[in-house]
């Protein structure tokens, strides 16, 4: 949407009169591990620890034991109830199109986890 930094930051460029791909690289530059780029790190941090052996249970507990954030888990507006439809559709995709998921059951076990303490920890 509008308010995640690259979508906003091209907005604000393109509105300053600056041209496309200026505007456009603008919100590229923009997208980090915070505002639009969680899924990318929560890939790679959930391979890490799924092709280490981790169950989703001890991944979770030493991400909170070592104080470190679990990338894409975790938001304001999104949670159970109203889950961010781009998830929904990544995951439906995989599962159709692909044999084996191992990562994404991996991620969807921390899913589990984190959900059941809050429910906005999708």
């Amino acid at each position: 949407g509008p308010a995640v930094s690259g979508a906003h930051n091209t907005i604000v460029t393109a509105r300053a009169g600056k041209d496309l791909v200026s505007a456009l690289v603008s919100g590229l530059l923009t997208i980090g591990p915070r505002f639009g780029g969680a899924l990318d790190d929560a890939a790679r941090m959930f391979k890490e620890a799924h092709d280490s052996g981790m169950s989703p249970k001890s991944f979770v507990e030493s991400c909170k034991k070592n104080n470190k954030l679990i990338m894409g888990i975790g938001h304001r507006i999104k949670s159970l109830a109203n889950p961010d439809q781009r998830v929904v559709i990544i995951k439906n995709f995989a599962k159709k199109h692909f044999g084996s998921t191992p990562v994404l059951d991996f991620a969807c076990g921390v899913e589990q986890i984190t959900t059941s303490k809050r429910a906005n920890l999708i």
